[in-house]
């Protein structure tokens, strides 16, 4: 299943370290929309948490240098 647009920008932030709070705060989004979107792409992706959402994000050449 293919990521949003707005998915896609949640797991760049997550990738880079941001907090949920942060994150809420950098793309003028609630708290509870940040969640929604961590629990989605936790499903989509088939991942455990932040640290293999990283990796993931890494991985698939969305980061960067």
């Amino acid at each position: 299943m293919p990521l949003t647009e707005r998915e896609e920008t949640v797991l760049v932030t997550v990738a880079r370290g941001r907090t949920n709070a942060e994150i809420a705060d950098e793309l003028h989004i609630s708290l509870s929309t940040v969640k929604t979107h961590l629990t989605n792409l936790t499903s989509k992706l088939g991942v455990r948490n932040r640290v293999e959402m990283a990796m993931w994000a890494y991985e698939t050449g969305r980061m960067r240098s």
